[in-house]
């Protein structure tokens, strides 16, 4: 038997839009605007710019959420081909390995 251990991490996204009079400020608004907790900043996109230099930006921060993760197989490919499989929705591998013991 083979045994795969590794580390999903959530997909989950959470985001936010702020205006202001110049990129600095709205950047700004958008990223106060998000509860960082437990997610980080992932990237802040100008939306809108206008000729005064007002200005939409959108920051979006994604989850920091981790967790293990385990299947086995006998083989290396069918302990793979679970591992996959039996990743939930919402979740995404960082990592596999094979652990020998």
């Amino acid at each position: 038997m083979t045994t795969l251990r590794g580390e999903l991490r959530s997909t989950a996204t959470t985001e936010s839009e702020g205006s202001g009079d110049d990129i600095e400020s709205a950047r700004t608004t958008a990223v106060e605007a998000l509860d960082l907790h437990g997610f980080e900043l992932q990237q802040v996109n100008a939306v809108t710019s206008k000729a005064t230099g007002e200005t939409t930006v959108r920051a979006v921060a994604r989850s920091t959420e981790t967790k293990p993760h385990e299947a086995t197989g006998r083989t290396y490919e069918e302990a793979l081909q679970a591992f996959r499989a039996s990743i939930p929705e919402g979740w995404q591998a960082q990592n596999v390995r094979e652990v020998r013991e």
